[in-house]
């Protein structure tokens, strides 16, 4: 085991873990935790997703889409726990990766799961998560997707506020520009985009302006690096990564910057980067960058811990 410690702020790995009907211990999902052995510390953010805009994804509700992935990952954690435990803040992942166990973290990928209502949201963060998005990628009663430029609702007003007072992070990947600036002026707390990368390197809805990069870390919040090659660029490669922290890194400052990898989310990863284990081998490529140890800490670990 190395002793590379890795956060991850975004996968959708209980999805499929789902959908293949694949264990959580040793699977062909990008994420599993036979592949965590080659962390010495390991937390991860599990997405549960509302497909909204796409009903034929499969049959059933949308908030089906939280209930039946959630229980089948409770279940998978109960089988592993001498290896595996849920945790909602920075002393519960300290606690659990301390004691060599990979902390798993739970986050909402589209609020359709719950009916967009910030009533749900104590309960939310009573069932442990502790994140999330106010879209997917169609526009609903809160707010307006990336691909489009609807603003903030009334109630995704409420749904901020809310999720802010019972210590739920917002996370601002997916939604249009015109409803980030309102979350913006919404906010009393950090924000962070889990999962999505510069627009200014490649030009794509789901990616950030340099503005937007700049107004998170201003509310002291983080922008995970996305590994999915087509929020990247074309023929993407570790260098293609490193050039996007680094515009981060230059816009945000050092600690603002984290990971989000979006695995089993995408289909298309980097050259060279195949699953979880692959972080190690990005690691190394950035040492030999002449990355210090100090700012590899704080880009794979630090700087999520201290968000939560």
């Amino acid at each position: 085991m190395s002793k590379l410690r890795l956060f991850d702020g975004h996968c959708d790995t209980a999805y499929m873990l789902w959908t293949e009907n694949q264990p959580l211990l040793q699977n062909t999902c990008h994420v599993d935790l036979v592949k965590a052995r080659a962390f010495h510390a390991y937390a991860q953010v599990f997405a549960f997703c509302s497909y909204a805009g796409m009903p034929d994804r499969l049959p059933g509700t949308q908030e089906e889409y939280l209930t039946v992935p959630l229980r089948l990952l409770r279940e998978e954690v109960e089988k592993n726990s001498e290896c595996v435990a849920f945790a909602a803040t920075a002393a519960d992942i300290t606690k659990e990766n301390a004691q060599g166990k990979v902390a798993a973290l739970l986050s909402i990928e589209g609020p359709e799961v719950i009916g967009c209502d910030p009533e749900r949201l104590p309960q939310l963060r009573a069932d442990g998560f502790c994140m999330s998005t106010l879209t997917w990628n169609s526009d609903n009663a809160l707010a307006g997707c990336h691909s489009g430029n609807r603003s903030l609702t009334d109630r995704g007003r409420a749904f901020v506020k809310a999720a802010q007072e019972n210590n739920i992070l917002i996370d601002v990947s997916h939604i249009s520009e015109s409803s980030f600036w309102d979350v913006v002026d919404v906010t009393r707390k950090p924000i962070l985009a889990s999962h999505s990368n510069c627009r200014a390197l490649c030009n794509h809805t789901r990616n950030l302006t340099d503005d937007q990069l700049r107004a998170i870390a201003d509310t002291g919040g983080t922008v995970g690096l996305n590994l999915y090659q087509p929020f990247l660029g074309d023929n993407a490669d570790f260098g293609t990564m490193r050039a996007h922290l680094e515009r981060m890194m230059t816009l945000c400052g050092e600690t603002h910057v984290a990971l989000g990898g979006d695995m089993d989310g995408c289909d298309l990863l980097p050259q060279g980067f195949h699953d979880l284990s692959d972080y190690s081998k990005f690691y190394e490529y950035l040492q030999n960058c002449g990355y210090s140890e100090t700012l590899l800490n704080c880009i794979f670990y630090d700087n999520l811990c201290r968000l939560f």
